[in-house]
């Protein structure tokens, strides 16, 4: 796993590397950006996770997850603050997301 100074480092690498597509977080699993598309937890895989801590604020810390979805291997990048777990996200994306922080 590759080590970033910066969110804008990462991100620029992992769209090198195939990561083009934009994912969010949704309550049942993660919305693909550009096609318009639900994946459920278990219709994807993390491939990487990048964790960036601020340096004075809480709101500053940020995870980059590199995803690749299992059906169709479609490659993006899902962005969150810490709080992002604060969300209505079901327990099963939560367990999901977590478990790479824990590695």
């Amino acid at each position: 796993m590759e080590n970033y100074a910066t969110k804008t480092e990462a991100i620029i690498d992992l769209q090198k590397r195939g990561y083009d597509q934009d994912f969010i977080l949704k309550s049942e699993g993660i919305l693909c950006v550009q096609q318009n598309e639900l994946i459920r937890p278990e219709e994807f895989e993390i491939t990487g996770t990048y964790r960036f801590e601020g340096k004075r604020r809480f709101c500053d810390n940020y995870i980059i997850y590199a995803i690749r979805s299992v059906e169709n291997d479609i490659k993006g990048i899902l962005m969150t603050s810490f709080r992002g777990f604060e969300n209505n996200i079901s327990i099963h994306l939560w367990s999901k997301l977590a478990s790479t922080l824990q590695n």
